[in-house]
Formats: C-alpha cells, sequence, structure tokens
C-alpha cells in the first residue's frame, strides 16, 4: 500500500483564535495519541531486537505489542487482533468516526478534514492487517523478518503523520464545538 500522500490532505488550521479553554480539546487528543506514539516505539524496538536476534519471547513481543496498537474500526473486524489495550483504542476511533467528526463536518470548512480523517483510518488497519500477518509468519518461516521491519516501518511512518494531522487540524474544531474537554 502506498504511503498516505500528505500533499492531499485538506487543510484548515490557523484559521480560528481559540481561548485557553477551547485550546483544551486539542491539548487532550494529543495526549491521547502520545500514549499511542509510546506503543509504537515499543512495538519498533521488539521488532528490531527480533531482527537481532535478540527479541527475548521473539514473536510474542511483537505481537504483544501490536496488539496493544491495533485501532479496529468495527466489532467483526476485531476477530482477536486486539487485547485489552485494542479495546480503548477501537473507541478511541469509534468515538472518532461516529461522533466526533460528524460533529465536525457540521462546520463545512473542516467536514473534508473529517472526511479525510476516517479514510487514514482505513489505511492505518491495513497496516494494523499486514503486521499481524507478517508476526505470525516470521513465526513459522525467520527469513521474512525484513518484510516484517519493513512493515512496522511503513505503520510508523503513516500513523505518526495521521496523528500530526489530526492533531494539526482538529484542534480547532474541536475547540469551537466543545468537543473533547
Amino acid at each position: 500500500m502506498p504511503p498516505i500522500d500528505d500533499s492531499t490532505r485538506p487543510r484548515v488550521a490557523g484559521s480560528v483564535d481559540l481561548t485557553a479553554r477551547q485550546r483544551m480539546a486539542g491539548d487532550h487528543l494529543r495526549m491521547v495519541h502520545d500514549h499511542f506514539r509510546e506503543q509504537l516505539a515499543q512495538l519498533t524496538t521488539a521488532v528490531a531486537a527480533l531482527a537481532e536476534g535478540d527479541g527475548g519471547s521473539g514473536v510474542a513481543a511483537v505481537r504483544e505489542a501490536l496488539h496493544r496498537l491495533g485501532p479496529e474500526l468495527a466489532a467483526q473486524q476485531v476477530s482477536g487482533l486486539c487485547r485489552q489495550v485494542c479495546r480503548f483504542l477501537t473507541m478511541h476511533h469509534t468515538i472518532e468516526d461516529q461522533s466526533m467528526f460528524p460533529a465536525v463536518a457540521t462546520l463545512p470548512a473542516y467536514a473534508p478534514v473529517a472526511a479525510r480523517l476516517a479514510e487514514e483510518h482505513l489505511v492505518i488497519h491495513e497496516h494494523l492487517e499486514r503486521l499481524d500477518e507478517l508476526a505470525l509468519a516470521v513465526h513459522a518461516d525467520p527469513s521474512r523478518i525484513a518484510e516484517l521491519v519493513g512493515a512496522v516501518a511503513a505503520l510508523a511512518g503513516d500513523l505518526l503523520s495521521h496523528f500530526d494531522y489530526e492533531e494539526t487540524e482538529m484542534a480547532e474544531p474541536l475547540g469551537l464545538l466543545g468537543l473533547g474537554v
């Protein structure tokens, strides 16, 4: 899958001066994403250790890190990918897709941003499915570790870009609507 193309993202940020209280919504979103950034770093470290041959519990450590990361978008997609932390991530993306993005879309200037972010959730989900498949494949065929390392790097690139974009573009509408505070 091609990486998320930043140049095609709609942009609106910077059009409104928010009060300190209104900025709290964007700050909250950033704190949630910081938690996910930590988990992504753990996943990257686990995969690197596995590639270097000192992965501790090996594939199990990689899959555990992945399961903590996996935002599923619908119940039928969960199929065991996520464990307890995945439920939180599922809730996070479900709230965004079902509540936050539709609310933001009521502000016409921000509707294209909300739509784009929802599309990017699907891309992130594809990455997670690919990583889970590769983690299992590496267990059966250790020569595929380079594929797993590449897949983690691709996820990191898209997920971090997605977080940055969402934090930049959603802070204003969240603050204007009083969401997330």
